[in-house]
């Protein structure tokens, strides 16, 4: 807002000073017609001249006018020289006109010395005096004036430069990201218009830089970003606003929908580009956000969350995709919002639930573990899926204490059934966000004497992703989690990157094969073999071997020919609540203990919760997350 204020205030400033040089013009205008006698008309030259000296808009013109209107006051000085005193009183003023024309130049220096020898070329030499003074007057003050306008001229381009620096960004040469926030606040102050943002979301540029280099990396995007250029040339202008981010403002007075629409067009044809460079060929796919300023009600703030919004959107349906913010993304919006305040206060308002799923042997039948699923009925929303308030808390760290949570009640249940004489491992799914910012292992290791549970009674999941995120930081807890005796499972394993060298260092104890490959099993002999070949290296590495998502007995079939250890899934029940899952157990070969008696008597509120609700396949998967 300074920024701005401070433009206005130069632009006013200049208004002052072309207001003055008019002035100037015309008081010497007057001095030229009114004290001469011969050549009146002749001197009708002059203002013109030097109005459109003023008023051209190239240097080679104003430089003519500049001329015709120097050499008007020239030869008529010849024929017909003023009177000394008119010329003192007056032609002061031209060399301060020549220095707002040109200012930096000898232009003004020259005009006042060819002005003295014109104009008193037939001084009397009484007054030789006078006009030494006046002369050395004139040029000293001539001389001062062009030497400050032109160091002024210089520190203006200077700070030019170093704006323009401040507001380009180094390696694409385009507008950066304090440009366009700049830009974002005058947007407001401009009536008539409407916007609409292209955001660009870049997909696989840190992989270039990664595997081929960040020189390799930079000239792939500076490429990219003059294909861009060309696209977007008088069409709109490009910022760059991260290193994978840029985003392209569109303006117009009446239809700018129709407008951006034919640009996105136009820039998704560049989608999986291939661009040379170092001998080799790069390619570049990217995703697009599109939203519109009217759709936000002018709120840039709004509109900005719009665009992105729209581009996560994008990114999530696929790469190479354009999404625009529309009502269901707004609905979709509104829904995340509440959501992520909601999340807050879920844990004190005693809204989560866990669920579980048993884990059976193969061999026998019996169930031998449980996987814990976190569940939200939600009073106002309904029933929210994991697969929503997961990824919200996962941004917004909430996800540190619902894990807690979750790790707590588990090690609470996993007590319960223990001291009923089931011994039951639980399995808590852990999330790289709870790994990077949390404390997993002194949580863990506080809930197991918390609840006095044995520590084989409680087993952490974690993926294949979570793990080469911060390889050390996740080795190093399952390390030490694993001398308290808690079992570690990779979870979803295949999917990712299923590297055998985190294997070979980390202290894995069980291989979750991913539902995925169980689906088409029986169908593919792809998967069949993917899933044989998980299973012998599980065994060879004395790893035991669970099969996800099985849901027919033709695919259990096939895992138990294959020699997997256990399996869990639809086939033989969905996640149920304690309760239920209590209700699989065999009869414990021992007494209870009668101080937890009360404890399998009493369903809990939660439980009650979850037994008044029914869990379609299609909301609750086979995963926490």
């Amino acid at each position: 807002m300074l920024a701005f204020q401070g433009e206005r205030l130069l632009s006013k400033l200049r208004q002052l000073i072309m207001l003055l040089y008019v002035l100037s013009v015309l008081l010497i205008s007057n001095t030229l017609i009114s004290e001469h006698e011969l050549i009146k008309g002749f001197y009708l030259v002059f203002p013109v001249a030097m109005l459109m000296a003023l008023l051209s808009k190239t240097m080679k013109r104003k430089q003519i006018a500049a001329q015709i209107s120097f050499a008007v006051l020239f030869i008529g000085g010849l024929f017909e020289p003023l009177e000394f005193d008119v010329i003192e009183e007056t032609f002061i003023l031209l060399p301060l006109c020549y220095i707002f024309l040109f200012p930096g130049s000898f232009w003004p220096l020259a005009g006042s010395v060819a002005l003295l020898l014109s104009c008193y070329i037939d001084l009397p030499l009484e007054r030789m005096g006078d006009f030494s003074w006046d002369a050395i007057k004139l040029c000293l003050i001539t001389l001062f004036a062009s030497v400050m306008s032109y160091f002024q001229q210089k520190l203006t381009l200077q700070a030019a430069l170093y704006k323009r620096a401040s507001l380009t960004d180094c390696l694409t040469d385009v507008s950066n990201r304090k440009a366009f926030f700049s830009d974002l606040r005058k947007i407001g102050l401009k009536r008539g218009y409407d916007y609409v943002s292209i955001q660009i979301g870049l997909n696989d540029l840190k992989n270039v830089n990664e595997n081929f280099g960040h020189n390799n990396g930079d000239k792939l995007l500076k490429k990219f970003v003059s294909q861009l250029n060309m696209i977007i040339i008088d069409q709109g202008h490009l910022y760059r606003l991260t290193e994978t981010e840029f985003i392209v403002l569109v303006s117009d007075t009446t239809n700018v929908v129709a407008k951006a629409q034919r640009l996105v067009r136009k820039i998704t044809r560049l989608n999986n580009g291939m661009y040379r460079v170092s001998n080799t060929s790069l390619m570049l796919n990217f995703s697009l956000g599109v939203a519109v300023l009217s759709d936000a009600a002018y709120n840039t703030t709004l509109w900005g969350k719009n665009a992105d919004i729209a581009l996560c959107k994008a990114r999530s349906t696929g790469c190479a995709t354009a999404q625009w913010y529309d009502d269901s993304l707004l609905n979709e919006t509104i829904r995340q919002n509440q959501i992520e305040i909601e999340l807050e206060q879920a844990i004190a308002a005693n809204q989560f639930v866990l669920v579980y799923q048993p884990k059976v042997s193969i061999k026998n039948d019996q169930i031998v573990g449980a996987e814990a699923l976190i569940r939200w009925p939600h009073p106002q929303l309904g029933v929210i899926s994991p697969r929503e308030f997961i990824g919200i808390a996962e941004k917004t760290a909430q996800i540190i204490p619902i894990g807690r949570w979750v790790i707590n009640e588990a090690c609470k249940q996993a007590k319960l059934w223990y001291s009923q004489g089931h011994h039951i491992c639980v399995a808590v799914n852990v999330s790289s966000v709870q790994f990077a910012h949390d404390d997993v292992y002194s949580y863990v290791r506080e809930a197991l004497e918390r609840y006095h549970l044995p520590a084989n009674l409680l087993q952490i999941e974690i993926t294949e992703t979570t793990l080469m995120k911060r390889p050390e930081r996740v080795s190093d807890a399952c390390k030490k989690l694993r001398e308290l005796g808690v079992s570690i499972a990779i979870d979803d394993f295949g999917v990712a990157y299923s590297s055998l060298n985190y294997l070979k260092h980390l202290p894995v104890d069980v291989l979750k094969i991913d539902k995925t490959f169980i689906d088409d099993c029986v169908e593919l002999l792809t998967d069949k073999m993917l899933v044989r070949t998980i299973i012998q290296m599980g065994r060879n590495l004395s790893k035991t071997v669970i099969a996800e998502g099985v849901e027919t007995q033709a695919q259990l079939d096939v895992v138990k020919q294959e020699g997997c250890d256990e399996f869990q899934g639809y086939l033989f029940s969905k996640p149920i609540s304690a309760l239920q899952f209590t209700s699989l157990l065999p009869e414990p070969k021992r007494e209870p203990q009668r101080q937890n008696a009360r404890q399998t008597e009493i369903k809990t509120e939660s439980e009650s919760v979850i037994d008044a609700v029914t869990y379609p396949k299609e909301v609750y998967p086979d995963f926490v997350h």
